[in-house]
């Protein structure tokens, strides 16, 4: 049996990748709210991203520091 892929339209796609996007930057502004940390409220010192079951990132919030991930 072959590894069947379907076929996504591009306004699907859209869709999919603003809401994952969506989901990522929901996370970073959660841990900003409830941050304790005056350098993740005041400085927004911290990231926030999703990854697969191998580790790779899929998505990764604008909010904060991209560098953390890297």
């Amino acid at each position: 049996m072959k590894n069947a892929r379907k076929k996504i339209s591009p306004v699907a796609l859209q869709v999919m990748w603003n809401r994952l996007i969506s989901v990522v930057e929901e996370q970073a502004q959660a841990l900003v709210r409830t941050a304790f940390s005056t350098s993740v409220r005041e400085a927004g010192d911290l990231s926030a991203g999703v990854y697969n079951e191998t580790g790779e990132m899929l998505a990764q919030a604008v909010t904060g520091t991209p560098g953390h991930v890297n």
